[in-house]
């Protein structure tokens, strides 16, 4: 006999069909709307059971939850769509989330840049909406943050966030979860966004290196918050640039006036910080040059193990991860390719730091055609396969590229200089160019638009 024969098979005019969570004093259900014929979630909680003023607290935290969020209406924000009671139970009807909680998808092992950045987009533009229509979330945690089967999040559980005008919530009280708490949290101080902002700061620490900034007992966690500075990220995690430790160590400031003034701010930082140059030490160059003299000592750091097959092959596999990731990827391949032994590795690395399933499997057939042209190649050693990664490429009409970055911003961008930049060297026409560059639009839809604007300007004489 299922779990939810057990219970009722309808509360208002919802159809229960399955149950999503269980809490102590409450149930997710996953139900039907049979007005409108759509699925949803439908949040419940039993406000009349227990002590009695745990729970007027309960109940009116809930209704907390479905004032904020029912406010708010964006594409990374779970939406609510009613607020009811029936009986003993108190109910929230929110858009069914199809996916998985970040809690289970961020472990042990950190995750690949490119994803970390993915979802702190997601993240802070949710944040930077909630907080101009004046909501403070407070409990910002990788439990909260649902990830869709599309790779989206989106932000939920709003049962503690402050109003701004309301006094639903008190400005002292100590809510949230100890680990992803701001200092002003464990000091019971007034809170506004910056506090959000510290627990995304969180979040994107363990996201970076696989391990939370501040751990242990809530008194432990409450210590280290307050008094602890915490192992800069790329000391943990050396495929980071260095340039990441600011904006993180920012993001954690002990004072809120010491960080971001606001989300946008924040993922500013972020995304320039990403895409920094590493220091020179600490470089594969991808650019061919000649050979230096026997007499000339090799230069230090990762350029000194620059071998002939990476010569002839880094700049071409540049072109393809930037036209997946973006500007980011200049860095990894640097900082990946260091210590590659093969061109085998370094591809199976690579396709890590891809976070689409489909663009990886894009990516998987453009390496697969790379090391069948390397293989294919007349063999004559290293030397040769030097030449051949010398060889320029047939330059492009300028005009052209020129009108195609122009399409291709459109849909991505800025960043539509950088990938048409780095994909013209490895475009023998027009038409390859195109192909090359639309791998870089994730929709479908705006792939095909620009593909067909630039493929009947390729065709122009």
């Amino acid at each position: 006999m299922s779990e939810l024969a057990e219970l009722p098979r309808q509360i208002g005019k919802y159809r229960l069909d399955a149950i999503l969570g269980r809490g102590a004093m409450g149930v997710v259900y996953r139900a039907f709307d049979p007005l409108i014929e759509r699925t949803l979630a439908l949040k419940t909680v039993q406000h009349r059971l227990g002590d009695p003023e745990q729970a007027q607290e309960l109940l009116r935290r809930f209704r907390t939850e479905a004032q904020a969020a029912g406010r708010l209406m964006h594409p990374n924000i779970v939406a609510v769509h009613e607020y009811g009671e029936a009986s003993d139970l108190a109910y929230i009807a929110m858009e069914f989330v199809d996916g998985r909680p970040l809690s289970e998808l961020s472990g042990v092992e950190a995750c690949a840049l490119p994803q970390v950045l993915a979802w702190m987009r997601d993240l802070l533009a949710a944040l930077a909406y909630s907080h101009a229509h004046g909501v403070v979330h407070r409990d910002i945690k990788p439990a909260n943050l649902l990830v869709t089967r599309e790779g989206r999040i989106k932000v939920g559980d709003f049962g503690i966030a402050r109003i701004e005008s309301s006094t639903l919530t008190q400005t002292g009280a100590m809510l949230g979860t100890p680990s992803y708490m701001s200092p002003e949290q464990f000091r019971g101080e007034a809170i506004d966004s910056r506090s959000d902002l510290f627990s995304a700061g969180v979040v994107l620490y363990q996201l970076l290196t696989g391990q939370r900034p501040f751990s242990g007992s809530t008194a432990a966690v409450m210590q280290q918050v307050l008094t602890h500075v915490p192992t800069p990220p790329s000391h943990l995690n050396p495929l980071l640039p260095a340039a990441l430790d600011t904006v993180v160590m920012r993001a954690l400031s002990k004072a809120p006036e010491a960080r971001f003034s606001d989300a946008a701010a924040f993922q500013q930082a972020l995304e320039a910080a990403a895409a920094a140059e590493p220091d020179a030490d600490a470089t594969v160059m991808l650019t061919t040059r000649p050979a230096p003299p026997a007499a000339t000592p090799e230069p230090s750091g990762l350029t000194a193990d620059l071998t002939a097959w990476k010569l002839a092959v880094l700049p071409q596999l540049e072109a393809l991860l930037t036209a997946q990731i973006g500007p980011v990827a200049r860095l990894l391949l640097r900082r990946i390719a260091a210590d590659a032994p093969d061109l085998a590795t370094l591809s199976e690395r690579l396709l890590e730091q891809i976070p689409s399933p489909t663009a990886r499997a894009d990516f998987a057939a453009q390496l697969k055609a790379l090391t069948q042209t390397l293989e294919n190649a007349p063999e004559s050693g290293q030397d040769s396969l030097a030449q051949t990664a010398a060889q320029t490429p047939r330059a492009l009409d300028p005009d052209f590229s020129a009108v195609v970055t122009h399409l291709l911003a459109l849909e991505i961008g800025p960043i539509a200089a950088i990938v048409v930049k780095r994909a013209l060297p490895q475009a023998a026409d027009r038409a390859a160019l195109v192909d090359l560059v639309a791998r870089q639009i994730d929709a479908p839809a705006a792939r095909t638009r620009f593909a067909e604007a630039a493929r009947r300007l390729a065709d122009q004489a």
